[in-house]
């Protein structure tokens, strides 16, 4: 017998929100865009012609959106986590990318869970990139296996996942990660946060 044995994986979760989302769908990207006029200039991050808002952890009005999308964190880990761990988000923010706007390759030091909620998305608004955390050391191996095993077992260079309404994923914040072009006319909306993780 033969076992091809996939040790040490990057966990990545990815949690559909719908049909719920529908509910607040039109009222979320109402207030993306509501925060993008109080704020036009925004920050500076991994955005290159696309616009991040400012921190919204704290700000009342960001409250029942950051409700709906902690339930469903809660939810989701439940069903991988041990008891007595305690998962606190340490931040917030929102990512309106229009035509041709894109995220460059980072990741999110000084967290250890980060996640991407996607609010106002097309099959053309741009892929979500993570690459092979090993993919230097494991360079001549990712060369060696043929695209059955690969696919099978994810072990590849980099893994895309096409951004989707009202679908989150969840990850190590360690992995670097970048959106592709959006190369629709319309914008490309997501909610972007950081978890720390803790023992009671």
């Amino acid at each position: 017998m033969i076992e091809f044995l996939p040790l040490f994986p990057s966990p990545v979760i990815k949690i559909d929100t719908k049909p719920e989302f529908n509910d607040i769908r039109s009222d979320l990207i109402n207030f993306c865009y509501s925060e993008r006029e109080n704020n036009p200039i925004g920050i500076d991050r991994s955005n290159n012609g696309g616009w991040h808002s400012e921190l919204l952890l704290e700000k009342e009005r960001f409250h029942k959106y950051k409700e709906f999308i902690e339930k469903y964190i809660e939810k989701s880990l439940e069903f991988f986590t041990n008891s007595g761990i305690e998962i606190v988000p340490s931040n917030y923010w929102i990512n309106i990318n229009g035509i041709n706007s894109i995220n460059t390759e980072h990741n999110h030091p000084g967290s250890d869970i980060s996640g991407c909620f996607w609010i106002k998305a097309s099959e053309f608004s741009g892929s979500f990139r993570f690459t092979n955390p090993n993919a230097f050391i494991h360079n001549p191996l990712l060369k060696t296996f043929n695209f059955e095993c690969k696919s099978q077992y994810y072990f590849s260079e980099k893994y895309f996942f096409r951004p989707i309404e009202g679908e989150m994923i969840l990850f190590p914040s360690n992995m670097n990660h970048c959106v592709f072009k959006n190369e629709d006319d319309n914008d490309r909306i997501s909610i972007a946060f950081n978890l720390k993780v803790y023992e009671k």
